[in-house]
């Protein structure tokens, strides 16, 4: 178990994002949070999670006592989450190559001394950037300036404002930094090997698989096609098929897939699913029932496997079942829970949740809830999250830093506290990002 420490100074959100995340984690443990401000409300967050707490001063920190305190712990790697200051010799000779910071912009632009936070936001808008994203980089003893791990993207808009960027910036932090984390913390290349360590994702997330009247996987292989351009062989995962065998389902595929020059693996017929998915040009995960489909992907280790291959830059597609484990959890399936997996925790290559064949409709007759009341009580029980209704017939791709949605129809987002909005191709998503 690697044990990392957490360094926060303000509102604590990062950090309970990544307390979070690593809350079910049998490989990385949040051992510690640390503060340089008493009132911080990091330390509330993270006492509130079981995370010992403990607040310094800046004699301790520069004297060594804290660099100290962290090697009696056996800290593996040490975590910077909206802390403000400068880090000492001390800390960065006893954690050389093992310090990591987030800084809201691309950097080198607007870092430095007093670069952080709402001022940073603030900068890029006045300036008129069409861009800006978030940085993840090593620490030494001067601001902003170690080595850059990963850069994430975020296209402003015409009216953008600091708060609708900071707002942007805060999901992209919430989404890539725990991953990254994770990855250092459990030995991934240093930085002079591999400067990139997590590219731009690319995904296509597929509603429904079928329009009603039309072939299998007519509709979405066009898009298909374009995401898997230069991939000679997708690694598959069938484990959402219950009704009919995996090598029923595995036959579908490869015949739909013939026709653009992919092959098809399954990974039911691979020693090593986990393996296959390392070695994979290419992932594709397909629909059926979600609760089978993660019961097995769980036992298999296809969640982390499938993670940090596709963060690496491996082209992800899922289709209904396979697009909803693209989510944080499963949560927003449509799914009976005919079996019982070991969490609903799913991949989380996206930030949001998706609800596939999102229907308006409540029939004639049915008393019951509808898909919107549904969704409506999911972001009740988690109001920082945004719900995607997304409508058969339509999918979502993200490719280089952005999203966008393709389709006839229009999808439906919901988040607690604001009204529910449609959103048609060509709307910008670049917030959900």
């Amino acid at each position: 178990m690697k044990k990392i420490a957490i360094f926060a100074s303000g509102t604590g959100t990062n950090a309970e994002r990544i307390i979070d995340y690593f809350a079910s984690s049998d490989r990385v443990k949040v051992a510690l949070l640390l503060s340089n401000n008493p009132t911080a409300g990091a330390l509330d967050r993270a006492r509130s999670r079981g995370v010992p707490c403990r607040v310094f001063t800046r004699e301790e920190l520069h004297d060594g006592r804290i660099a100290g305190l962290l090697l009696r712990e056996r800290i593996d790697l040490v975590v910077l989450a909206g802390f403000l200051w400068l880090i000492p010799p001390s800390m960065t000779e006893a954690f050389d190559g093992r310090i990591v910071n987030i800084h809201p912009s691309l950097l080198p632009a607007y870092g430095g001394k007093g670069m952080y936070g709402a001022r940073v936001h603030r900068a890029v808008v006045e300036a008129g950037e069409r861009e800006s994203g978030i940085t993840v980089h090593l620490v030494n003893d001067r601001y902003d300036s170690g080595a850059v791990i990963a850069r994430y993207r975020v296209a402003l808009s015409p009216d953008e404002t600091p708060e609708s960027l900071e707002r942007k910036i805060h999901r992209l932090e919430y989404l890539h930094y725990p991953p990254i984390i994770e990855r250092l913390a459990m030995g991934a290349p240093s930085v002079s090997d591999n400067p990139t360590l997590l590219p731009d994702m690319k995904l296509l997330l597929i509603s429904n698989s079928t329009n009603a009247g039309e072939p299998y996987l007519q509709y979405p292989m066009p898009e298909i096609a374009r995401t898997l351009e230069g991939v000679g062989e997708v690694v598959f995962v069938p484990y959402a098929a219950v009704t009919f065998s995996y090598d029923e389902y595995e036959a579908k595929v490869r015949a739909r897939f013939e026709q653009i020059g992919v092959r098809v693996r399954s990974v039911h017929r691979c020693p090593n699913p986990a393996q296959a998915v390392c070695e994979a040009e290419a992932i594709c995960v397909g629909g059926g029932n979600t609760f089978a489909l993660v019961k097995h992907m769980q036992e298999q280790g296809l969640m982390e496997a499938i993670r940090e291959k596709v963060l690496s830059g491996t082209p992800y597609v899922g289709w209904s079942a396979g697009s909803n484990v693209a989510c944080p959890t499963l949560c927003t399936t449509n799914d009976m829970p005919i079996v019982e997996p070991e969490s609903f925790r799913t991949i989380g290559l996206v930030g949001f949740q998706i609800n596939p064949h999102y229907l308006d409709a409540n029939p004639e007759g049915h008393a019951g809830e509808t898909r919107e009341q549904r969704i409506l009580e999911f972001i009740e029980a988690n109001p920082d999250r945004y719900v995607v209704g997304l409508r058969e017939g339509c999918m979502l791709r993200v490719e280089e830093g952005r999203m966008e949605l393709i389709g006839k129809r229009p999808m439906r987002l919901f988040r607690k506290g604001e009204p529910i909005r449609e959103l048609s191709a060509g709307d910008d998503l670049s917030f959900l990002m």
